[in-house]
This record gives C-alpha cells, structure tokens and sequence, in this order.
C-alpha cells in the first residue's frame, strides 16, 4: 500500500487555503480581494516577526504546526508571505480575469498534486530535479482546468506552461511565481490568439 508523508498531506490541504482568494477573486469586486489580500500578508508578517521575537511562541509554532511548513520555514519566514504576495501582484498586474483565474487554480491543483504524486511515485527525476510522474500529473490536472475555461488548445498551452513552471527549482518561493509567471503566459497567449 502506497503512504503519502503526513506532513506532505498537511501542507498540501494548507495549500487549498488559497481557494478562499480564489473564489474571492472570481465572486467579489477586485478592491475587496486586493484589501483582504493586503491584510492577509501584514498579518502574517506580523505573525512572523512576533514568532522570531519570541522563542517560547516560535518553538510552540514549530512542534504544534510541522508538516503546514517546510523543515527549512521553521526558523525564516514561510512561504505563506510569497503566495499571499504573488496572488496579489497577479491581480494587480494582469485585467483578464479569466487568465487570472486559471493561473490561481492552476497553482493551486496543478501544484499540490504534482507535490503529492511526486512524493508517492516519483522516481523519475527530470532536469530540474522534480519527478516526471508528479510533472505529468500537473500537467493533466491543468489541462482539466484550462478545458472548463478555455478552447483545448489554449487549454494544453497552459498547462504545458504551468507545468514547466512548476517543475523549476525556483531559488524564491515558487508559489509566489507560479501565480505570476502563468498569469502573464496567458495573458499573452490571448492576446496572440484573440481569445
């Protein structure tokens, strides 16, 4: 029987969060998401500035929590900060709410389960040093998303992108431009392609 990390599974359903400014982008007005955004990331700097500041909190936080972060976030600031930041430089960045929105769900189902499936089964490591099973299964995942927004075509146009996306090592958190970079991919596809 194949196990999936506990701690893997933890971040990955802490990962759905975003769905709460996802469906907030696509329901709300732009003002409204922008602001919650904003409050969002001062929130959560202050969180972390208060964990550094005090010990007994920050090691409560790192033996209550494991698994909602990476063993490397335990002592600098987590990627909460980039996502919440790259979700709001994508909405402010790029008008297409429809590419925006595609790139939104593509982080965050074309991610986490490229994350999961490359845990589990990957044993294929491609150029990058991600596994070839989790990149084919992101790319699936954004393919199924792009066909309930877009034509097949551009629909397989990104999610080949997300997935190369995705499957790069990014140095800075890839959660912060996985958002940005695919926004901005589709947003040019569509203005090559009329759509």
């Amino acid at each position: 029987m194949v196990r999936i990390p506990k701690d893997e599974i933890k971040r990955k359903m802490f990962h759905l969060l975003s769905l709460i400014y996802i469906l907030g982008y696509w329901y709300l007005s732009k003002v409204f998401v922008t602001c919650g955004l904003l409050i969002a990331i001062v929130i959560v700097i202050f969180f972390e500035y208060f964990r550094f500041k005090n010990r007994k909190f920050n090691n409560f936080f790192k033996n209550n929590f494991k698994g909602f972060y990476r063993s490397e976030e335990a002592d600098r600031i987590s990627g909460l900060v980039g996502t919440l930041s790259g979700a709001l430089l994508t909405i402010l960045i790029f008008r297409n709410k429809y590419m925006v929105f595609a790139s939104f769900l593509y982080f965050a189902f074309g991610d986490s389960s490229a994350a999961l499936v490359g845990r589990v089964f990957g044993k294929n490591k491609t150029f990058a040093g991600k596994s070839l099973e989790g990149s084919l299964v992101c790319l699936i995942v954004c393919f199924i998303i792009g066909v309930f927004i877009f034509d097949l075509k551009f629909a397989l146009l990104g999610a080949i992108v997300a997935t190369i996306v995705e499957a790069i090592p990014w140095k800075i958190n890839d959660n912060f431009w996985m958002q940005i970079i695919n926004a901005g991919f589709l947003s040019f596809l569509s203005n090559l392609m009329t759509y």
